[in-house]
Order: C-alpha cells, then sequence, then structure tokens
C-alpha cells in the first residue's frame, strides 16, 4: 500500500486521527521538517493506529512496547520501519505534551559502519555506464559537485551558471543557499544535454512531463539500471556519489573546511568521517621549533 493511502485508511478507520494527524504534519512543517520525513513518520504512525484502531495519543507504554516487538519481528523492512516509528512518535509525544511516553521510548543506536565509496576507475566506469546522455550527465554532476539527491530533483536550469561554472543550491536541507563549482567536463555535459533533450524548468525533469522534477525513485531506478552494465561490484546508491565526491575531494588536497562548506553540512563533525576514508598522502613530521628559528643539522 502507498504512503497516502495507509494514512487515508487512518484517518477514516480510527477515531481522532485525522485531525491529530493534519495537526502533527503542520507542526512538523513549521519546525523545518521535509515532507519525506513526516510522511515516513506518518506513515508509521497511521499503521500503529491501524494495529490497535485506535489514536497513538491514547496508548499506553505496554501496547507501545507490544507493536515494537512485533515490529521487529517482521522479515522485511522491520529495522527501517521501527526507526521511523520511535522518531516519529518521539516527535509526536514531544509536540503534544505525552512526556511520560516520550522518555519511555527505547533509545537508538546509530551503527558506526564505514562508508561506501568509489575508486576513481569506477566513478568512471558507472558514469559511462548509462545508455543516454541524460542519465551521463545527471551521475556525473552528483559526483562532479557532491549534490544529495533532493538537490538534483530540485535543480533549476537557471541554477546552473553555465560561465562562471557554478551551481546554486537553494534551501536545502539546512535550510540554506550554497554555490558548488562544477567542472569544465559537466559545462560541456549539460550544454550538450539541454541542446538535445530541452527540459522545460528543471535541469531534469520527468520522463513524460516537461516542467516537472524527475522523481527520486526513477534516479534510483536509473542508477540501478546504469550499475547492472558496470563490472562495480559494491552496494551503491545516489549518496554514493557524494561520499565519493567527498572523499575525492580530500586526496585531491582540498581543506576540510572547505568541503564542509561545499556539501552543506551544518556541523564540521559530519565532515570529520571522510578523514578516515580518504587515503592522504603522509606529510613529513617535524618539530615546531625548526620552523620558529629555523633547520639545523647539528
Amino acid at each position: 500500500m502507498s504512503k497516502i493511502t495507509i494514512y487515508s485508511e487512518a484517518c477514516n478507520k480510527v477515531d481522532g486521527f485525522r485531525a491529530m494527524g493534519e495537526e502533527f504534519k503542520r507542526k512538523l512543517i513549521i519546525n523545518g521538517r521535509s515532507k519525506s520525513t513526516h510522511e515516513n513518520y506518518l506513515r508509521q504512525i497511521a499503521k500503529l493506529a491501524l494495529y490497535y484502531k485506535k489514536n497513538p495519543l491514547h496508548l499506553d507504554i505496554d501496547e507501545l512496547e507490544e507493536y515494537l516487538y512485533y515490529l521487529m519481528q517482521r522479515d522485511t523492512d522491520a529495522l527501517s520501519s521501527y526507526k521511523h516509528l520511535v522518531y516519529g512518535l518521539r516527535k509526536l509525544y514531544f509536540l503534544f505534551d505525552k512526556e511520560e511516553l516520550l522518555l519511555k521510548l527505547p533509545k537508538i543506536g546509530r551503527p558506526k559502519k564505514l562508508i561506501t565509496v568509489l575508486s576513481q576507475q569506477e566513478t568512471k566506469e558507472l558514469i559511462k555506464a548509462p545508455v543516454h546522455i541524460r542519465e551521463k550527465i545527471m551521475f556525473g554532476l552528483i559526483y562532479d559537485t557532491g549534490m544529495r539527491i533532493s538537490e538534483v530533483t530540485n535543480l533549476l536550469i537557471k541554477d546552473v551558471d553555465l560561465d562562471r561554472k557554478l551551481v546554486h543550491i537553494r534551501r536545502s536541507k539546512n535550510k540554506k543557499d550554497r554555490y558548488i563549482p562544477m567542472s569544465a567536463h559537466a559545462v560541456r555535459g549539460i550544454k550538450k544535454h539541454l541542446a538535445i533533450n530541452s527540459p522545460k524548468d528543471y535541469l531534469f525533469d520527468n520522463y513524460s512531463r516537461k516542467g516537472i522534477p524527475i522523481s527520486k525513485t526513477r534516479i534510483r531506478t536509473l542508477l540501478k539500471e546504469a550499475l547492472e552494465r558496470t563490472n562495480i561490484i559494491k552496494e551503491v546508491t545516489v549518496h554514493t556519489l557524494r561520499h565519493t565526491y567527498a572523499t575525492h575531494q580530500l586526496e585531491a588536497g582540498q581543506s576540510i573546511l572547505v568541503l564542509k562548506d561545499l556539501l552543506g553540512h551544518s556541523s564540521i563533525h559530519s565532515t570529520l568521517m571522510y578523514l578516515h576514508i580518504a587515503q592522504l598522502d603522509a606529510v613529513k613530521k617535524f618539530g615546531c621549533m625548526d620552523i620558529l628559528f629555523g633547520s639545523s643539522n647539528e
């Protein structure tokens, strides 16, 4: 079932859910949550409501624990559903002043695992793999600039400055604008894409409806199809190209502080993880007195 169908079913079958859901949605938007975030929260909360045929604000902790246990016994998407439900309930109970339930919700630890990064050869292979030029340019631009998938779907033609070789990212994840430089290769590719495919408003628009942006689902499908034409055996997502961009930037000598701004991170801590992955050249070790007074062989 789709997200909309599950939410609508809960609105129709559970007393008080529609009013609670609409108010929760308004509060999430006011708090700056993205559309995909509140859709995921509402979908899992709607499933919980349908399970008990009861407004989640009226559940007790035993009922919550029983449902969370039920979720973890499932074979498909259990961890994802569990996490979105717990995060969604935390926000719900906080916004609706249900402190006693908020405090008893389980904590979710973040797994500490290294991210996947492509080598330069693998990156070349992937960018060349698509049949159509539009996909080649799209995946090339994601790698060239480190854009998030949401930033790619929202990228307007007018936000790509081909003369200055800059991409203008507007109101992204952290609600900040930023400029990202792009290569001459990307500029040439975009010019060719514009001439051949004539997108209307968005640089990468819907295949069948010009003026409508390409969907995230479509981008992921196109990446999967491209990967099938390569010899790459790593687990690769669209976000892998962003990780690869960041890692290759550091390996080319980019400053970690500049990289933070290029990626649009709100905190340097998010950027520091790439230092554990990038293969940086070892610098010559020396004592600071040699800099202060000059080196001496004695």
